[in-house]
């Protein structure tokens, strides 16, 4: 699509109405007179109960004679269409939803489980630049003011300046883990680091949190309450939420005071319906994006073809009857005072729609000040789905893989998806730290790879794709790197490069400034440049192919970028971890300076780019990096150094204690009392009753946990049954591991000269100029 030339006036741009299109409109306007009519008289399933939640009258009547209305003249507009009152967004949905709703609900032809979007096979957020990430107050444990990037290191982010959560997070002063149900603080300032606390998060499990001065933000899902009521008539919030019987995916941030290191307090919880799909801290606030599927409405199944017919008019009857709050998600914020508070997650005037239809999800932006305690929400929102985030420092962007409606397929929608498969893309305003606003959408063909496919520089978006769906190979496939700019409430094409690795896809991306290197893959590594300095005619300038691939590309210096991914063989067997030092001074004819293999094995940085560390100031770069064939999980040290890579060494987290006893940390269950045994695994089992809910560690064992539903569940696969497991507490069956096992290291990160590592349970100090081991923290 061309830019929209400017004519001087504010004239949206038109679209060609399709068969479709003007079906679909002419329902919506259909609607639009029901309404009116409905509102005009005293009853009608949008006066009041409609729009108040409530539960319409029984006997609503679904069949109404409409007024003709001419749509002959009627021509629509590109771009976001804002609701202006809740009256408008229930037609609008309830249209939608009339012309797509059968005897088996919202899915069509016997599928069950709401409208098709199709998503990505692997949606995972990787890659980034070192840099600054959340300025921090001083307080708390902070004894001097800490600089990141010279006394310590921060999470590897995409943007300078712009931070996106982890499991993992340092001030220089403390280091903040979340593991599960736990959140960790461990102090720094002395001589030794010290556990000063641990907060369990009840009902909630995460691996996202994002540090700011005394405070923490976790990021969590949240299971919703389930059970009778209690007796004691005692209310869960979150049964505002999900009612009793109900199951719906919840979502919270949580807010722990860190100022007193070891008595942790949770200040605040705002749950949201909906999934978290990722965050970014831009302009002084978190932005938090969740998308929120339609509420499950009570639709009834025909046993057999002969009740559809009956089995559609209930279900229109069903939609007919819905209100606002069935198809807008809600939250309730609770302090730690006790006050609950509740609503809906976003207002209805704050709600848009891109003209085409983009399914009944909702695509919310929630703004978090990070200068004031965590409250009611303030989010703005689209009516579509989300996978992929991307924020500059002016743009949030929100991209989801376009949706793909079922009444447009005769025979499903799988046929000509390969031709058809795109990517919509959702722009929202993040310049002001006290609110989000929806700017723009647009659609680019293909599909995106991960976060790095996006980059925002001088007011363009550019995106790369491979064209077809996100998995497999197609033979006539091609890469593409597409600009985009705002026109009005439409991301527009203005520029656009392809013909990158025919019958190939992407494996990686790295925008840097006015270039871009683009990797992909099938049986060799082309490794392509490319110049964007003219947005309008972005240029493929340079191509080297080498064997293997790079999963994920950082910049390391003036004209070098460091690849970590495969080694493979000529014809694309892969053959183990590979690191790759190009040399990119000239985009005309980029060099391979030097490379590092490890003959087997992989490492996560290619999949989850917050497992890199890159510490300039030592040109070191840390992967952590498995090989299951020779047992190995460990990180290791690169050095980069005069166009070559040399392995410095390795760490690991082996048991500092190998000999003595071994000790069980929680009561034993003796299976004589209150346990049917069944035949178990060689080399016996070991029950533990762990009533303080944790997940504690057994040197030498592998232990599987359970709950009393889990037990009830599985507890026969471990030969284990009739149990009694308390409320809140988990039965561990523990495994001898005659091989020691060593739990993977998943972050480092550096403190002073001290290189420290993750992995589960443990916290570990090296020394950054040998690799010796100075120290461990337990987390079990």
């Amino acid at each position: 699509m061309e830019p929209v030339p400017d004519t001087g006036a504010d004239v949206p741009t038109m679209l060609n109405l399709t068969q479709n299109t003007v079906r679909r409109l002419t329902a919506l306007l259909l609607a639009v007179a029901t309404l009116s009519a409905a509102c005009a008289g005293d009853t009608g399933p949008l006066d009041g109960p409609g729009l108040s939640g409530t539960t319409p009258p029984t006997g609503l009547t679904t069949t109404t004679t409409l007024p003709t209305v001419d749509i002959g003249d009627v021509q629509l507009t590109s771009g976001l269409i804002p609701f202006t009152a809740c009256e408008d967004l229930l037609v609008y949905l309830r249209a939608e939803a009339a012309e797509r709703v059968g005897p088996y609900g919202l899915g069509g032809g016997g599928f069950y489980g709401g409208p098709v979007v199709l998503e990505a096979a692997a949606m995972t957020e990787p890659m980034m630049m070192e840099g600054p990430s959340m300025a921090v107050a001083d307080g708390g444990v902070a004894s001097r003011a800490m600089v990141e990037g010279v006394d310590y290191s921060g999470t590897n982010v995409q943007e300078l300046g712009i931070d996106e959560p982890d499991l993992i997070k340092t001030d220089g002063n403390r280091i903040i883990v979340v593991q599960d149900d736990r959140l960790h603080h461990i102090d720094m300032s002395g001589e030794q680091a010290v556990l000063t606390d641990t907060i369990r998060l009840e009902n909630h499990w995460s691996s996202d949190l994002l540090l700011v001065g005394d405070r923490v933000l976790v990021l969590a899902g949240t299971e919703p309450p389930y059970g009778p009521v209690p007796l004691d008539g005692s209310e869960n919030p979150l049964s505002r939420l999900v009612p009793p019987g109900r199951w719906r995916q919840l979502t919270s941030i949580i807010e722990v005071d860190l100022s007193d290191p070891g008595n942790l307090v949770v200040a605040n919880t705002l749950t949201v319906e909906g999934r978290y799909v990722s965050a970014r801290v831009v302009n002084g606030a978190a932005r938090v994006v969740i998308t929120s599927p339609m509420d499950d409405l009570p639709f009834v199944y025909p046993a057999g073809p002969a009740g559809e017919e009956r089995a559609e008019r209930v279900n229109r009857e069903v939609i007919a009857e819905t209100t606002v709050d069935d198809w807008v998600p809600g939250f309730v914020h609770e302090a730690a005072d006790g006050t609950v508070t509740d609503g809906r997650l976003v207002d209805c005037t704050d709600i848009s729609h891109p003209v085409e239809f983009s399914g009944f999800s909702t695509l919310s932006v929630l703004t978090v000040d990070l200068g004031a305690p965590l409250g009611a929400p303030r989010a703005t929102a689209v009516l579509a789905d989300g996978q992929t985030v991307y924020a500059g420092n002016e743009h949030l962007y929100v991209a989801t893989n376009r949706y793909h409606d079922p009444i447009e397929f005769d025979e499903g929608p799988w046929g000509a998806l390969d031709d058809d498969y795109a990517t919509s893309i959702h722009q929202f305003d993040v310049s002001d730290p006290t609110t989000t606003g929806y700017l723009a959408s647009g659609t680019v063909t293909g599909h995106l790879l991960n976060q790095f496919s996006m980059s925002e520089h001088d007011g363009h978006l550019r995106v790369a794709t491979t064209l077809g769906r996100p998995w497999g190979f197609r033979e006539d496939s091609e890469s593409l790197v597409t600009v985009m700019a705002r026109d009005a409430d439409e991301l527009v094409q203005v520029g656009q490069v392809g013909d990158m690795g025919r019958g190939e896809r992407i494996f990686a991306v790295r925008f840097v400034g006015e270039v871009g290197y683009v990797v992909t893959f099938r049986q060799t590594d082309p490794f392509y440049t490319l110049d964007l300095s003219d947005p309008t005619e972005p240029v493929v300038r340079g191509e080297l192919k080498i064997a293997g691939y790079s999963g994920y590309l950082h910049p390391v210096g003036d004209g070098l970028v460091l690849g970590i991914g495969q080694d493979a063989t000529d014809t694309g067997r892969t053959t183990g971890a590979k690191a790759t030092l190009f040399d990119v001074s000239d985009l005309d004819a980029p060099t391979a300076l030097g490379t590092w293999s490890a003959g087997g094995g992989s490492t996560s940085v290619e999949w989850d780019h917050r497992a890199f560390l890159w510490w300039a100031p030592e040109q070191l770069a840390v992967l952590p990096f498995t090989d299951w064939r020779s047992d190995t999980n460990a990180a290791v040290v690169l050095r980069i150094a005069d166009g070559t890579i040399i392995e410095v060494g390795r760490i690991d987290h082996t048991p500092d204690d190998t000999g003595g006893p071994v000790v069980f940390p929680c009561p034993l269950i003796d299976p004589a009392e209150g346990a049917d045994m069944l035949p178990r695994p060689p080399g016996g089992m070991t029950l533990m009753l762990c009533t303080d809910g944790g997940h504690p560690q057994v040197r030498d064992h592998w232990c599987e946990y359970m709950n009393a539903e889990e037990i009830r569940r599985y507890g026969m696969d471990f030969g284990v049954t009739g149990i009694e497991v308390p409320e809140g507490a988990m039965v561990a069956a523990c495994f001898p591991d005659d091989r020691g096992w060593v739990p993977p290291i998943e972050r480092t990160l550096v403190i002073g000269d001290d290189l420290w590592s993750y992995s589960r349970n443990r916290v570990q100090a090296n020394d950054m100029a040998t690799l010796t081991r100075l120290q461990v923290v337990s987390l079990g």
